[in-house]
């Protein structure tokens, strides 16, 4: 027994294609899981009629996110749709979802309300489906489906990883799924910036000393961990300046973007007592005009006196160690978008930093965490919805903190972005009332 209590809207088009068995492909707006049973309700995008007659039925037997790089005369022989009503479709959204469908008679049609908007349209009353009536046998229908593999056309009947997984152990994401991943800033000898191996030796360059490194004396240690933190720098977003190298005698950081940052660098068991006043002696001799203004920054493995402490107090200093930058470029490497140099630079304090910086990780590991709670809502809705319902759907809900209507709105204007993509809007009525869907995970 099925219970059916929607319709999926359906172009008229694609849906008499349906309805003869040309066809099993057709169009959603959001995701949709396998095996989910619907009406097909037909677009008919005319309001001459208050009753719309609704006689089939469907299940989804795939649902795979396509943009505008599928051909579009292929698109046109899944569905039935010409290339003018596809480019129409593209026009009005990047991307949608590709569905194959198993289309059923009902037992008797329906009349529904004429809803001019809407992916999924209420039935007046539920549908209780006791046998199924195909419109194509098993072998008529795997006929109607092989037509599809010439096309070239990838259909998995789960959502893909990169976009629609359940697997929560996926970190490393897409921040934008209509489109490619964007570049990693360019590193400096880095033949493979998609290798992010290199995050997890940040920490142990920092603890290198001739004393633990056979072969390798104390300068070649130092450039080793200066190297890896101009690296580490410059994937948080930070622009080097080459121009100013490091070594005995020489300023270790110069940072120029997005703001001006001064750095010395101090791999091994200790920071030496005078960092703090070859940082100050440095960074004036060489950006006298930069340095009263600039980030002042110590980065070491090792442990500090108090002396150390002090001068860098005295001197509007941020001291952290290896590992606090670590986790600040592994949080970057899982959410392309998080780490927000800006921001950061009121957490870089004078003294020991390592502890406000913590604080920015959690507050940003929890404003994610947050996030994927309202797109985990969006998802179990398996509709579009208003921000009346989801705000009573978040409230009722184990959610991290309690939000107001009106920053739960823009927490899914944000969301909804072409650069998030994690829901879909539809705007209307000057944005009172918008409509939003689901469209990709936020894993944690």
């Amino acid at each position: 027994m099925i219970s059916i209590v929607n319709g999926l809207r359906i172009s008229a088009t694609n849906l008499a294609a349906l309805k003869s068995g040309e066809v099993v492909g057709a169009f959603s707006k959001t995701y949709l899981a396998p095996d989910k049973s619907f009406a097909l309700y037909p677009d008919l995008q005319t309001e001459s009629s208050d009753l719309v007659t609704v006689d089939l039925w469907a299940e989804c037997k795939s649902c795979e996110n396509i943009d505008i790089t599928f051909g579009m005369s292929e698109l046109s022989q899944l569905t039935a749709l010409s290339i003018e009503e596809l480019e129409s479709i593209f026009q009005q959204r990047a991307s949608i979802f590709l569905l194959v469908l198993r289309v059923y008679k009902l037992p008797n049609p329906i009349q529904v309300q004429n809803q001019s908007t809407g992916n999924f349209v209420p039935l007046p009353e539920t549908v209780t489906i006791f046998e199924k009536i195909p419109i194509l046998d098993d072998e008529q229908f795997q006929e109607v489906q092989d037509r599809s593999k010439p096309l070239d056309l990838t259909i998995d009947p789960e959502p893909p990883s990169d976009s629609f997984g359940e697997d929560d152990n996926f970190i490393i994401i897409n921040p934008n799924p209509l489109t490619p991943t964007p570049p990693i800033p360019p590193l400096t000898n880095s033949p493979d910036i998609n290798d992010l191996s290199w995050i997890q030796t940040i920490s142990t360059l920092g603890d290198r000393s001739i004393e633990t490194d056979t072969g390798k004396n104390n300068w070649q240690a130092g450039t080793d961990f200066e190297n890896i933190v101009k690296k580490g720098l410059e994937f948080l977003g930070f622009t080097v300046d080459y121009a100013h190298k490091g070594g005995a005698g020489g300023l270790d950081l110069l940072c120029l973007e997005p703001y001006a940052l001064f750095g010395e660098c101090k791999a091994g068991k200790k920071v030496p007592n005078d960092t703090a006043v070859q940082l100050l002696n440095l960074g004036t001799l060489r950006r006298k005009d930069l340095f009263p203004e600039a980030v002042k920054l110590i980065i070491g493995a090792g442990k500090l006196t108090p002396q150390l402490e002090e001068a860098a107090k005295v001197h509007g200093m941020a001291i952290i160690n290896a590992v606090t930058l670590q986790k600040l470029v592994e949080l970057k490497s899982k959410y392309l978008g998080s780490v927000n140099l800006i921001e950061l630079r009121k957490y870089f304090v004078s003294g020991q930093s390592n502890q406000e910086i913590d604080k920015y990780i959690d507050k940003v590991t929890n404003e994610i965490k947050l996030r994927s709670h309202i797109i985990n809502l969006a998802k179990k809705a398996n509709r579009e919805f208003g921000i009346e319902y989801l705000s009573g759907v978040y409230d009722s809900s184990d959610h991290p903190k309690p939000l107001e209507e009106k920053e739960l709105y823009e927490i899914l204007i944000e969301l909804s972005s072409p650069l998030a993509g994690y829901l879909g809007r539809d705007k209307s009525d000057g944005g009172k009332g918008d409509r939003f869907y689901y469209l990709r995970d936020l894993p944690i």
